[in-house]
């Protein structure tokens, strides 16, 4: 029974996560995969904070998996981000390949961070 929790919050994460990406690239106009990355960096905050929340609380499971492994499994885009960042490789720009390696990885580690903290904040208060 756990499964539809996740699937449910899968597709609606994938669907967030599909018009969240075209939205941001198609209103800054440019080349580089900018929508994911603030799809990635949205997720990391995300999960960071709800974690530790459902930590915190011992939320109910079904919420935990909903939330954490089928919404933002389905937001979160890091398979995407490593085709792209392959496809910069294979095409010779090595530059915009470790530019977003950079980007992504440093600034979601940061924002997991920032979600965490966030969180103790909001449930000492």
């Amino acid at each position: 029974m756990h499964y539809v929790y996740i699937v449910i919050g899968g597709g609606i994460g994938a669907l967030s996560r599909y018009v969240s990406s075209q939205f941001i690239n198609s209103a800054l106009h440019i080349k580089f995969p900018i929508g994911v990355l603030f799809v990635n960096c949205i997720g990391a905050l995300l999960i960071g904070f709800l974690t530790t929340i459902f930590d915190l609380f011992s939320m109910n499971v079904k919420w935990r998996l909903f939330l954490t492994t089928g919404f933002l499994g389905g937001y979160t885009t890091f398979s995407t981000y490593s085709l792209e960042t392959v496809q910069y490789f294979i095409n010779g720009n090595i530059k915009h390949a470790l530019v977003n390696i950079a980007l992504n990885n440093i600034i979601c580690i940061l924002l997991v961070l920032l979600g965490m903290w966030l969180g103790k904040i909001i449930t000492t208060q």
